[in-house]
Order: C-alpha cells, then sequence, then structure tokens
C-alpha cells in the first residue's frame, strides 16, 4: 500500500450473512479502502517579498521554493497576494511589475494580466471565478473575468492591502492607510464594517463561522470580529509585523510574521506555535484545500467506518 494511504482488512467485517440489514453488504465490493490519510492537511504557499519568490510549504513545514529567488528580477520582483481557483492554479500579484501571474499544479508558470494594474496587493476569488486584485498605488480593486478580462470593481480606496470574501459574496478590504475595513457588495456598493481595533491593516481571513480575521501590523495584533462588526483581541504575542492569513480545513489559523521571517500556527483555541522559521519577509500566505471531491470522498469512508463500528457492536 503506498505511503500515506491504509487498508481496511476484510476479516474485521462482518460477515454477510450476519448483517442485520442485507444492502450492507454492497459495501464488502469496497471492502479494501484506500485515500489519502492526511487529506485534510493543507499545503500552505507564501510569497517571501525579501528572497523574490513564492515558497510551498509542507504540512510538516518543509520548505521548497516553487518559483523565483533568482533576485530582482522576472518571475517575480515583489510578490505579494495569492489565490487559488478552483483548477488548483496559483494566482501571484507581482508588485513592481504590475503583472498577475499564474503557476499551474505542475509548477508551469504564465501570465494571467498586465493591465489594469497598479502595485497589486492583495488577491481574492468569488464564487464565480473571478478574480480581484487591490491596486495600492492608484487606490481601486480590479476585477478579472477567468478568461484575463479586466474592469474597474472599486475605486476611490487608500492604499488597499488584504482582500477576502464572505460566505455570502460580500468583498472586504483592507485599508491600510485610514485604518479601515470596508465591505463591498456584488453589485460594488460600499459601507464601513470596521475602525475600531483596526491598527494598519494588511492580511484578511475568515474561518468556518464567519468571523474576520485582520493582521494588524501597527500594533503586532490580530483582531477577529464578528459578522456584525464586533472585535475583540484574539492574538498579540509572539508576532512581529503580522501579515498575511489563512485558514486551513481545520480552523488553524496561519499567520506571516513578516517582520522576524516566521510562519505562526494558531489553534482554533488561540494556542500558538512556529510553523517555520527563517524567511525572509514573509508576507501574504494561502492554503491550498482539497477538492470538494477529495473531501467527499474522506466523508464517505468515515460514513462506512462508521456503519462497520455500529454492526460490530451489534453483532
Amino acid at each position: 500500500m503506498p505511503d500515506g494511504f491504509f487498508e481496511i482488512p476484510v476479516e474485521e467485517l462482518p460477515p454477510a450473512k450476519h448483517m442485520r440489514h442485507p444492502f450492507i453488504s454492497l459495501f464488502r465490493i469496497a471492502a479494501i479502502v484506500a485515500f489519502p490519510a492526511v487529506c485534510v492537511a493543507q499545503t500552505i504557499y507564501v510569497s517571501e517579498t525579501g528572497n523574490y519568490s513564492v515558497d510551498r510549504f509542507s504540512p510538516a513545514g518543509v520548505r521548497t521554493v516553487v518559483a523565483g529567488g533568482h533576485g530582482f528580477a522576472l518571475p517575480f520582483t515583489e510578490p505579494y497576494g495569492m489565490a487559488f481557483d478552483s483548477g488548483g492554479n496559483l494566482y501571484v500579484a507581482d508588485g513592481y511589475s504590475d503583472t498577475i501571474q499564474r503557476i499551474s499544479p505542475d509548477g508551469a508558470l504564465s501570465m494571467f494580466a498586465n493591465t489594469g494594474l497598479s502595485i497589486p496587493t492583495g488577491l481574492a476569488f468569488d464564487a464565480s471565478g473571478n478574480l480581484y486584485a487591490a491596486n495600492w498605488l492608484n487606490g481601486t480593486i480590479e476585477r478579472f473575468t477567468p478568461n484575463g478580462v479586466g474592469s474597474v470593481f472599486v475605486s476611490g480606496l487608500q492604499s488597499p492591502w488584504g482582500l477576502a470574501f464572505d460566505a455570502a459574496g460580500n468583498l472586504y478590504v483592507a485599508g491600510g492607510v485610514d485604518n479601515t475595513i470596508r465591505r463591498f457588495a456584488p453589485d460594488g456598493t460600499g459601507s464601513v464594517f470596521a475602525t475600531v481595533g483596526v491598527n494598519g491593516p494588511f492580511g484578511l481571513a475568515f474561518d468556518s463561522a464567519g468571523n474576520l480575521f485582520v493582521a494588524n501590523q501597527s500594533d503586532n495584533a490580530i483582531e477577529r470580529f464578528t459578522p456584525g462588526g464586533v472585535g475583540s483581541v484574539f492574538a498579540n504575542t509572539g508576532l512581529s509585523a503580522p501579515s498575511g492569513l489563512t485558514f486551513d480545513a481545520a480552523g488553524n489559523l496561519y499567520v506571516t510574521s513578516q517582520a522576524d521571517g516566521k510562519i505562526i500556527n494558531y489553534t482554533p483555541g488561540g494556542q500558538s506555535s512556529v510553523f517555520a522559521s527563517g524567511l525572509q519577509h514573509p508576507t501574504f500566505i494561502a492554503a491550498m484545500i482539497p477538492e470538494p471531491s477529495t473531501l467527499s470522498l474522506l466523508g464517505g469512508v468515515a460514513a462506512f467506518l462508521s456503519i462497520r463500528s455500529k454492526l460490530k457492536a451489534a453483532s
């Protein structure tokens, strides 16, 4: 059996003749079930501006340079925000070249956009597959169709950094100069979401409960906001210029601590640990979430194991 997979022994299944529900015998066809044992563990990607690279970290924290790392030259002059599309392609905003690069799952690099950008920083996809880019220099949010056709979604912002969508399709924008988190409806209608508890906001990320987490660079803290906009400090120790934020499927929060070159991991309960260190200005961060089909497979196997356990208990 390949590494990372396990086998369900046929002997552990009750004989079909003893089953109280004959249809369960169909599961014997799949008596040997194999799937990645760590399929809910995410691979973490980090834009390392001091190294002009995009790095990949395994669940164990092993670092691999995916692209760049060759000094101030293409493909990256200043890699910032990152976002995955539904096909597993990673999009990277390159600030000083005013481009967005795309890295395919097999590592091939290509240009996605080089117009409508003005020091792009944060990136985020909506549910329809449109990519949004925060333009730090001219204070706009550019929206790109999956084919790369761009248009201005919002203008008049002050040095926007991080972007994040909530479950309802509203876009949240971190305003680094005016210390404001703004919310924009799908039609572009804007409103102020939060100002209190916001101090040099950079990265944004939502947890599964709809709470918005904000990396406050100026006070080295992570602020958590309820869906109603009530803020509280989630973490304020062990951070040095926190920048990017991302969650994995288990609800763990990963934070790039830019000034000291670390990635800090927080459990849902707030316990922290150093996930990686020795980086050169890690900025934004993104997690590759397993595909829905993978999660469905995991759920199906879990249900199968649950049924098996109940049948053994009843025998």
